[in-house]
Formats: C-alpha cells, sequence, structure tokens
C-alpha cells in the first residue's frame, strides 16, 4: 500500500511538471500548398502556389484554463507557382509576410501529449517591386483570411516540447495597391476564392 501511495504520488508530480508549462513559444519550419480561383475583369483565373517558409508562434494559457491565445508570424517563399496551368517563373517572387491570431483549446491526450485546436484571422502581405531604369512601382497585395489549425504538443521535459501540425485558411478578403514614382496609385479589390493547406513542425519552449 505505501509503496502504491508513493508511485501515485510520483505520477502526480511528474504529470504537474510536465503539464505546468502549457503556454509556448517557438520556431516552426512551415510548408504551405495554396489553391485559388481570383476574377479579374471578368475573368477567372485558376492557380496553385507552394511555398515554404518559417514562423515564430506559440501559444498562452492564462492559468489552468484549456482555454488560450495562439499566434504566429512568420515569412515564406513561393518555390512553385502555376496559373492556369502555365508554370510562372517564382525565381524572383518577393516573400509574403504573415500574423495571424487564434483562440485556442488544448486537451490533454496523455501525460506527455496534447492537443491545441485553434481557429482565427491571419493577414498576409507580399509587396512585388519592379524597376526600370527611372521608372519604379510598388503592387502591393494584402489578403485576410479565416485560419484554423490542429497542433500537437509532445513534452520533452518541463520547458521543452515538439510541436507538429496542419493549419486550413480560406480568403475571405484581398485588396491590391499600386504604386509608382509617376505619383500614379489605384486600388483593387479582388474577388479570391479557394483554400490554403499548411503542414508545420517546430520547437516550442514552456512558461
Amino acid at each position: 500500500m505505501k509503496k502504491t501511495l508513493i508511485a501515485c504520488m510520483i505520477i502526480l508530480l511528474v504529470s504537474g511538471a510536465l503539464f505546468a508549462s502549457s503556454s509556448w513559444i517557438g520556431g516552426q519550419g512551415v510548408v504551405s500548398y495554396q489553391k485559388n480561383t481570383t476574377t479579374v475583369l471578368a475573368t477567372e483565373q485558376e492557380n496553385t502556389t507552394t511555398l515554404a517558409g518559417l514562423n515564430l508562434a506559440g501559444t498562452i494559457y492564462p492559468g489552468d484554463m484549456p482555454l488560450g491565445i495562439g499566434f504566429q508570424v512568420g515569412a515564406s517563399k513561393i518555390f512553385k507557382a502555376t496559373n492556369d496551368s502555365t508554370e510562372l517563373e517564382w525565381e524572383d517572387y518577393p516573400l509574403t509576410w504573415n500574423g495571424g491570431v487564434m483562440a485556442k483549446f488544448r486537451a490533454n491526450m496523455t501525460e506527455m501529449i496534447a492537443l491545441e485546436l485553434g481557429a482565427g484571422l491571419m493577414y498576409e502581405r507580399t509587396i512585388t517591386t519592379y524597376d526600370f531604369g527611372p521608372y519604379e512601382s510598388n503592387t502591393t497585395l494584402n489578403t485576410l483570411s479565416m485560419l484554423t489549425a490542429a497542433d500537437v504538443v509532445i513534452h520533452l521535459s518541463d520547458s521543452l516540447a515538439l510541436i507538429g501540425g496542419v493549419g486550413l485558411s480560406f480568403p475571405l478578403t484581398t485588396k491590391g495597391t499600386y504604386e509608382d514614382n509617376l505619383n500614379i496609385s489605384y486600388e483593387e479589390e479582388f474577388d479570391v476564392k479557394g483554400y490554403t493547406l499548411s503542414g508545420k513542425v517546430g520547437v516550442g519552449f514552456g512558461f
């Protein structure tokens, strides 16, 4: 009986240590596949894009509550793109910057593994610069998307964890802005429908 009580106390102490740092922040490698249909001047264009990048991400849980706030900030680079099945020259495409925030729910699956489910909003921005001698122009694309995520947190210790998961986003609004050094500028809203599927893996530090 005494040995059983000691074993139970050890298990409780270990599990308590593992879940003491449910909040985490860390770095992730991300690979994304994007498929969209864009309507420009009543003409539909089918676009597919494959991107790879890095995110600084994390989830903050107040106290012992299973509800928290997740966030991500990062950038990605296109390494494959098509427009209506025509492969595009992707080498000169700029970085796509992103920032997102989500409400997250945490479910402890075992003493070491937790599942995080989240939903929220993500903002993406891409600036393309064209320079031809004295002529220079900037085209900025801004996209607001609905973001969902499912992450698995594997605790290696009280302060270190492996985090992997998937994300799925859907564009809500997409606006483009054009400006050049001839004082010509205009803004246009695009009708974009589609999705972006992402896979991510990284390391998180508990706090």
